[in-house]
């Protein structure tokens, strides 16, 4: 029988987190995208059982390389007196993953990573990555004398999270996630290498780790059409004015998922900000937005993921923990409710 991380072994594992954050012997910036995989993978295929998760070598792969996607691209401020370039993710020479993924959209000129792995290049490819992921991150991230947070097979099938990593990764990885961001930025600006593409400007976060809302906005039209020009929250008239939102807000996951996005008026989106939608949302969002298949696979073409289990699993993470910390839902500007079991009982 599985048992709960006690409350001191939680604060422990987090300092044990804090220790790997402050370690600066790492010269790429891989340790804070495994852990961000980690997180997002415990999230999508764990629970709050207290058990291990396992995950495939090829899993963790495929997804290590999707948050390395966007930073492949040509980083430029515009400012006189700096150059542009991809930005260089190791002290040495440029990090082997940016090198593959390079090769990867030079060779088949595609630039959604939702059409790369559907490519026969890519489970070339995916061997490779593991390799890489395996031969560093994986080795080095923590102390083989102390495996708190995965132990791993030497032939790159599996990794399996702690029963205690798999816990805490799900409980805070808001914060754990966040700390990676901002460790990750002050590595690509402290890289000598980079000082003549960034100069002074400080927009570096938006672009590692962006939505990118300049391709959501590409699936305005046609979300105005899907909702008959109606804001998903309040119904008003949305055709003049919208915004593509998260539906789990991307402070909590930050993926732009087919099924998470929906159109909403300014005025919701910012109302809403960072917090669940109440019981009224959640109950359309299940009903309209998750079972739509030819909605998420138009969404798909357009280059984004499109996952229904993987929507629904981090909706059950988002709200179940909402749900013990007692946390409000958003219901409109100046309203919102507690979030109970009720709520987790429509995700079911």
């Amino acid at each position: 029988m599985s048992k709960l991380p006690t409350a001191e072994s939680q604060i422990v594992f987090l300092k044990k987190i804090q220790t790997l954050f402050d370690d600066s012997s790492f010269n790429a910036t891989y340790k804070y995208a495994l852990l961000i995989t980690l997180a997002d993978l415990a999230i999508e295929h764990g629970d709050d059982s207290g058990n291990p998760l396992e995950l495939k070598g090829e899993l963790i792969a495929t997804r290590f390389a999707e948050i390395y996607w966007p930073q492949i691209k040509q980083y430029s401020t515009g400012i006189s007196g700096t150059t542009s370039g991809v930005l260089s993710q190791n002290k040495g020479g440029q990090a082997e993953i940016i090198t593959t993924l390079l090769g990867i959209q030079d060779k088949l000129g595609l630039h959604d990573f939702s059409k790369v792995i559907s490519h026969s290049l890519w489970q070339k490819k995916i061997n490779t990555i593991t390799r890489n992921i395996w031969e560093n991150p994986v080795f080095y991230l923590q102390d083989d004398s102390n495996q708190f947070l995965y132990t791993y097979a030497k032939d790159r099938s599996q990794l399996t999270l702690t029963a205690e990593a798999a816990y805490c990764l799900r409980q805070f990885s808001e914060y754990i996630i966040q700390y990676a961001k901002q460790g990750w930025v002050e590595h690509i600006k402290a890289n000598k290498r980079n000082q003549p593409i960034i100069g002074p400007k400080d927009d570096l976060e938006s672009f590692l780790f962006g939505s990118n809302r300049a391709a959501l906005t590409k699936l305005t039209p046609y979300l105005i059409d899907q909702q008959n020009g109606k804001c998903f929250y309040c119904s008003k008239s949305v055709v003049k004015s919208s915004d593509v939102d998260h539906f789990i807000p991307w402070k909590k996951y930050p993926r732009n998922i087919a099924q998470n996005l929906v159109l909403s008026c300014p005025a919701c989106n910012r109302s809403k900000s960072d917090m669940l939608a109440a019981k009224i949302h959640l109950q359309k969002w299940v009903a309209e937005i998750l079972p739509n298949d030819e909605r998420s696979s138009f969404i798909a073409s357009q280059g984004f993921i499109s996952d229904r289990d993987c929507s629904t699993k981090v909706a059950q993470w988002a709200y179940q923990s909402a749900t013990t910390a007692q946390a409000n839902a958003w219901v409109r500007a100046k309203s919102s409710e507690v979030i109970g079991v009720d709520f987790l009982g429509l995700l079911n």
